[in-house]
């Protein structure tokens, strides 16, 4: 980006009274201010705009723009961080309120948020030279950490990132990552790497790490459908299977139709299945082995195994199931009844809490 020779000028009176040796750097490495200092060679791994990344002996804070310029301060500077935060803040103020230039996580956020379309979304993305065109797929991370840290920074520091990947911070605790699947061998590696990541922020003080996968698309225009189906993944998950912390758009099509039957519908016919004349019947221990046996793809071995009873103790549970409620559960037509009868209760729950 190219930045006229005052403002220039005016970066470096305001660097010269912070005292420190602070380099503003483009792309190339090249030192905008101060003009005079040498050329340096940047990090080759992808930094997160808006983040203080620490590597060698200097402190790296790309700004966000594309393409982007860097803020660069040795390590051994007193407060650097904090001048690196500050320097950001007025540099990115500068440039919105003199130049009229949008943050690039901005126009992503925008488009997310399906806030840009048409002329305006093509317009914007002309000028920070954002593909129109480009297999990519949303993946939200709600994270809760043990300290202050925002979901965005403690991503922007582990997540490894490609050059076409963009990180773009929802809000304190949801962070968008605009994932490029080029070299991406379908659905299953996207999980793959979901799980590497949530290993990653496990191990670095964070509570919970939950995500949310949207399918795959192939427009600028259509990443807002992507969002919406990972944000839906995220909302369904959490009511159908609280337990598991990735939930895949894709994956959940039984889960999302159910959630659109209507509370009073959903509870009539689960009572329909579980009322006062089976309770007896569906103890925790009966339904445990019924949903192992779902598990297991009806394998009667499988789910013997894994709840180590004997085959004919399992057998033995299913022919009561049967008796008392006609259900077959051996029977693909009668498991698919029991299961939807089943996860009906979950339509009477309350919905869960809207994700931005």
């Amino acid at each position: 980006m190219y930045i006229e020779k005052r403002y220039i000028k005016k970066i470096a009176k305001v660097f010269e009274s912070l005292s420190v040796p602070i380099r503003l750097i483009d792309a190339a490495g090249i030192c905008l201010v101060p003009e005079d200092a040498e050329s340096m060679s940047l990090p080759q791994t992808v930094l997160a705009a808006g983040i203080n990344h620490h590597i060698g002996d200097r402190f790296y804070r790309a700004l966000d723009m594309y393409p982007p310029m860097f803020l660069v301060l040795p390590d051994t500077a007193d407060g650097a961080e904090n001048l690196l935060c500050v320097a950001d803040a007025m540099l990115m103020s500068m440039f919105k309120s003199s130049l009229s230039i949008a943050s690039h996580s901005d126009v992503y956020r925008r488009a997310l948020k399906q806030e840009l379309s048409g002329s305006d979304l093509i317009s914007q993305a002309g000028e920070h030279q954002i593909p129109l065109e480009l297999d990519r797929c949303v993946m939200l991370f709600q994270v809760e950490s043990t300290e202050k840290a925002s979901a965005y920074s403690t991503l922007g520091e582990l997540i490894p990132l490609v050059d076409t990947d963009v990180l773009v911070e929802m809000n304190r605790h949801i962070v968008a990552l605009i994932k490029d699947i080029e070299g991406i061998d379908g659905r299953d590696e996207l999980v793959q790497f979901a799980q590497a990541v949530q290993e990653t922020l496990m191990e670095e003080a964070v509570k919970t790490a939950i995500v949310g996968i949207g399918e795959v698309k192939h427009t600028l225009a259509q990443l807002g459908e992507s969002y919406a189906e990972a944000k839906r993944a995220m909302e369904v998950g959490r009511i159908f299977h609280p337990e598991v912390s990735i939930n895949v758009f894709h994956k959940l099509m039984l889960e999302r139709f159910l959630m659109n039957v209507s509370r009073e519908e959903g509870m009539h016919y689960h009572a329909l299945l579980f009322n006062r004349k089976t309770a007896k019947l569906f103890t925790d221990e009966m339904v445990q082995t019924i949903e192992m046996f779902f598990r297991k793809d009806l394998n009667l071995s499988d789910t013997a195994r894994q709840l180590f009873i004997h085959r004919n103790t399992l057998v033995y549970r299913l022919d009561k199931v049967q008796r008392q409620t006609g259900l077959d559960l051996r029977s693909f037509k009668d498991a698919v009844t029991f299961k939807i009868l089943y996860e009906l209760k979950k339509c009477g729950q309350e919905k869960p809490k809207q994700i931005y």
